[in-house]
């Protein structure tokens, strides 16, 4: 080489009128010198873009892109000019979540594709006539790209950039290489066809492109089956990338039989009528089969079918025939051949739904009606009197106008109900609302209000207790039932902030009773002489004032610290029917119950352990069971322990 150099000098000594020809000899000698240096640096300095840091590609400009293998080439290596690429990709795929795009942000709050240029911001117009911004940096534009790729559907462990640092060495070379007339590596489908056979035959797990090891058993065994070694300018990383569904860390390659028979085995299913596919419940299923032909995960699964079978839909977590499948869609055609189904009988018809989103969606969609634990009809099923029908919505149009609600509990659908013997009684009442008013109707719980009208269960509550004089707990109880279908204390609850309780089973109205507030204080006082007592701690009404008809007890003093007291309170964890709870002074300053009780366990001396300050506040009589509260009061307790000394 450096006799050739030598040689150039000498004849441009002699001529000087060939000196531009000389220097293009020495420029191209210099070139061919540095090819395999510069490859190999290449190597060694491109990295691939790794989406969880993207600031590691401040201050780089992209190299090389590929989605789904298929390469994609920006008008420009910068990042912003990619991101217009990959969007176009996506544009001339017809993705179809792109139309969402016009309303909806992938970064910001702005909608991704714009009808009209910003003038104040960099922008470039696509092929669809929209705009996007590209008024980004490095880091941004690859978050961007990212969260691009996932709304349309693609995994990013199918995106595969690499970039290199733009003062580096690497990348002046890249970019030189690039806009110079020195052709690309072309590699011949003799080579790419034998390539792609040695790494079916010995890496059916998949070949590490970013591990010598493995890239030295592959030149090591192309070089025994062809006699030649792989020519010096190939860059094998890219080429794996190129050939193979990247996952991980690794590139696979899938003989065309174990393709083959994938396919073959989801055009029997579809063939079957099965539509909807998950692809955890898939591989579950198919376990067996699958990791005889080298698939280990249900997210190759995904790489590998979205590779094999483009034509169907896929999601994050699902593929199917066509867009329009849906998980309830599948539920509802189960139930025309079925009146009612259990869980395990839906998912004995849908083997690739997963149990908990059949639960989840029988639980939450109106058109599946619960029937009995764990057993569901859909409304098709059910079949309404018409001169019951009627009659209900007289009914409900009458009731609301006077009340503003009606509970579903009140209906009469026996006529109904013996049209349906299969079917529960409050089955065929929300199987009715459904079907005939819910167009007109909302329903929360048993309650049903006109569209939109401001009303809930506590409001019902409360309006039938302030139109009480007396009010018993078993009518209290009852009416909970009826208007939200089961009994959780909400009622209680209102009853207490609206009424007074007289005992255990009675409430009468704030206009039987008549307190003298200073009188009642000075009673408690003998009791509260610290800041806090236990309800319970009050036991004798002696010293109390004389109600005229009522006589003292603990309900009736919980009922006025609630409400009437000037220097008391009462709180508890949960309204209850044992006398559970405290007394304090307001003065106590307490923000709730918690600071309350661990008041009560700092001054008590006990050691702050869960076991033993639960106990003690059971015991005690402030707490009806131990509660995941005990470690909050543990906690404030002991900075009130440490603030003493």
């Amino acid at each position: 080489m450096y006799c050739q150099i030598s040689n150039i000098h000498t004849k441009l000594a002699r001529n000087k009128k060939n000196i531009k020809s000389g220097k293009r000899i020495l420029q191209d000698l210099t070139v061919t010198q540095n090819m395999n240096t510069s490859n190999k640096e290449a190597n060694s300095a491109i990295a691939r873009v790794d989406f969880s840091h993207p600031e590691s590609c401040a201050k780089s400009r992209p190299v090389n892109c590929t989605i789904n293998g298929h390469v994609v080439i920006p008008s420009k290596k910068n990042w912003s000019q990619l991101l217009v690429a990959i969007t176009e990709w996506f544009i001339a795929k017809k993705n179809p979540r792109l139309l969402d795009l016009n309303r909806r942000p992938i970064y910001g709050s702005k909608a991704f594709f714009m009808s009209v240029k910003n003038l104040y911001l960099a922008c470039a117009q696509l092929s669809n006539r929209k705009w996007v911004c590209t008024n980004y940096n490095p880091q941004t534009v690859i978050t961007i790209i990212g969260k691009l790729c996932r709304y349309c559907s693609v995994s990013l462990n199918n995106v595969i950039i690499t970039y290199a640092q733009k003062d580096s060495s690497v990348s002046r070379r890249v970019k030189e290489q690039t806009h110079s007339h020195i052709p690309k590596t072309v590699i011949s489908d003799k080579t790419k066809t034998a390539i792609i056979s040695i790494l079916e035959k010995h890496f059916p797990n998949g070949i590490r492109p970013d591990s010598i090891i493995d890239i030295n058993k592959l030149k090591n065994i192309y070089r025994t089956d062809t006699g030649v070694g792989l020519p010096s300018e190939i860059e094998i990383s890219s080429l794996l990338y190129e050939i193979g569904i990247s996952h991980g860390k690794k590139v696979f390659i899938f003989p065309s039989s174990s393709k083959k028979s994938l396919k073959a085995l989801i055009d029997d299913l579809v063939s079957e009528g099965y539509r909807l596919f998950y692809y955890n419940e898939f591989y579950k299923i198919h376990a067996k089969y699958l990791q005889q032909i080298h698939i280990f995960s249900a997210e190759l699964l995904r790489l590998v079918l979205s590779s094999l079978l483009p034509s169907l839909y896929y999601t994050k977590k699902h593929f199917s025939v066509t867009k329009n499948e849906s998980a309830e869609g599948a539920l509802s055609s189960c139930f025309a051949s079925a009146h009612s189904l259990s869980y395990q009988q839906l998912k004995e018809r849908l083997p690739y739904l997963p149990l908990e989103k059949i639960k989840q969606i029988l639980a939450q969609n109106s058109e599946f009606i619960w029937v009995n634990t764990g057993l569901y009809t859909h409304i098709s099923n059910i079949e309404i009197d018409e001169v019951e029908r009627l009659t209900v919505e007289r009914k409900i149009k009458t009731e609301i106008t006077e009340c503003g609600y009606v509970s579903l509990a009140t209906f009469d659908v026996s006529a109904s109900f013996e049209r349906n013997p299969a079917l529960s009684e409050t089955a065929v009442k929300n199987g009715l609302f459904q079907i005939c008013l819910a167009d007109r109707y909302e329903k929360r719980g048993n309650i049903i209000t006109s569209k939109g009208a401001v009303l809930n269960s506590v409001a019902v509550f409360k309006d039938y207790c302030l139109s009480r004089e007396r009010l018993t707990l078993d009518e209290l109880i009852e009416l909970e039932k009826v208007i939200n279908g089961r009994v959780n204390s909400q009622s209680l609850f209102v009853a207490y902030d609206t009424m007074i309780r007289i005992d255990k089973r009675t409430f009468v109205s704030d206009d039987e009773i008549r307190f003298d507030s200073e009188a009642v204080d000075a009673a408690l006082g003998l009791f509260v002489r610290k800041d806090v007592i236990p309800l319970q701690a009050v036991t004798s009404f002696t010293s109390f004032p004389y109600i005229n008809g009522y006589s003292w007890n603990l309900y009736l003093i919980e009922s006025y610290c609630r409400r009437f007291s000037k220097r008391f309170m009462y709180q508890c964890l949960s309204v209850n029917s044992r006398n559970v709870g405290a007394i304090f002074k307001r003065s106590a300053g307490f923000t709730d119950y918690a600071e309350v009780l661990a008041a009560v366990v700092a001054n008590a001396g006990i050691e702050l352990d869960m076991i033993k300050v639960g106990d003690f506040l059971f015991d005690s009589g402030y707490i009806a069971r131990r509660t995941s509260v005990i470690s909050d009061v543990i906690t404030k307790a002991q900075v009130l322990r440490e603030r003493q000394f």
